[in-house]
């Protein structure tokens, strides 16, 4: 069963590097939310709502290393630094698919956080990625007086219920 506060704060982590349509075809892939908490515990991290939101670096830097960076090059393409969709949609879902197919795949067959990057680095013949910068950071979330004056005026609860 999906949160839906969860695919929000995914689909926000996404914008920072995908166009629209490509954030709704991952959002809406059946597998979406499965993929992001296995990530987040491969990663030892707590996988929520209040995480998903301060960790969109984090994210960003998941999808395009397992999943965008996966698909074939007819697929997609970068247009001022975002991806975006550039194949038939229900072709691009099925390679979508496929891809989160493998990276479950070679996660079933680890046993560990360190053996399931290394096999999974060997399938694609690359060196093992570090996200601990993308880990450590946090969302800032400073307010801005205006939005502090917006928060406030929404959760006022009037005295006089007759309003």
């Amino acid at each position: 069963m999906e949160n839906i506060d969860n695919i929000i704060e995914i689909k926000r982590g996404l914008h920072k590097i995908c166009r629209r349509e490509l954030v709704n075809v991952i959002a809406e892939t059946e597998k979406c939310e499965d993929f992001y908490r296995n990530v987040f515990i491969t990663y030892s991290l707590i996988y929520n709502t209040e995480t998903l939101r301060q960790k969109r670096a984090f994210v960003a830097a998941i999808t395009e290393y397992f999943i965008l960076k996966r698909l074939p090059e007819a697929c997609l393409s970068l247009n001022e630094g975002k991806y975006e969709i550039k194949a038939n949609i229900k072709k691009f879902k099925d390679f979508l698919v496929e891809t989160l197919d493998v990276y479950f795949t070679i996660h079933a067959a680890s046993n560990s956080h360190e053996d399931f990057n290394k096999k999974y680095a060997a399938h694609f013949n690359e060196e093992v990625r570090d996200f601990s910068k993308e880990i450590s950071e946090d969302r800032d979330d400073s307010l801005s007086d205006f939005a502090k004056t917006i928060k406030k005026i929404y959760n006022f609860k009037d005295k006089n219920d007759d309003c």
